[in-house]
């Protein structure tokens, strides 16, 4: 290199040629500080709503399978019990809150069966993902009448009268 050209270059570059000084490294920090902050933010939102999911998805299969199984109880018969579906526990307690009266098959004649509607109450719980809590059912209730009507139109009194 010619002499020329080395004070030229001498002239026209920086005087000192240096890294990152203490105060653009505590800026880069806190940028990054600020980024990962907002990020871990957003990481326990998404875990929040993916429980809060888990739990709401475990509620509802829990009172669909109560409600199912309720469906076959006539709580006139079983007014109280106990039935464990897989992991979930149920409990029910019915009381009427209607009088036992007959069913009418044509709006005048009295059927075979005397019906009252029932609050139920259940209970639901499967610890520890699904702790306990309770929802309200209404359900009819039924029994065999005292006397029914056979297909001649004829009162014949029911020997069976336990609800089944």
């Amino acid at each position: 290199m010619s002499a020329a050209v080395s004070q030229h270059l001498k002239r026209h570059a920086p005087a000192r040629i240096a890294g990152f000084t203490l105060l653009e490294a505590i800026v880069a920090l806190v940028i990054l500080t600020s980024a990962g902050l907002a990020l871990f933010s957003w990481i326990n939102a998404s875990f929040d709503a993916l429980n809060r999911i888990e739990y709401n998805n475990a509620k509802a299969a829990a009172e669909i399978n109560a409600m199912e199984y309720l469906k076959t109880v006539n709580p006139m018969a079983r007014p109280t019990g106990e039935v464990v579906l897989g992991d979930v526990t149920v409990r029910w307690s019915a009381r009427p809150i209607s009088d036992v009266t007959p069913n009418m098959t044509d709006g005048q004649t009295a059927g075979p069966f005397m019906v009252a509607l029932y609050e139920t109450e259940v209970s639901l719980a499967a610890e520890p993902r699904l702790p306990r809590y309770s929802i309200v059912l209404r359900q009819m209730g039924y029994q065999r009448s005292a006397t029914e009507v056979n297909v001649f139109g004829e009162k014949v009194t029911n020997p069976t009268r336990n609800g089944r």
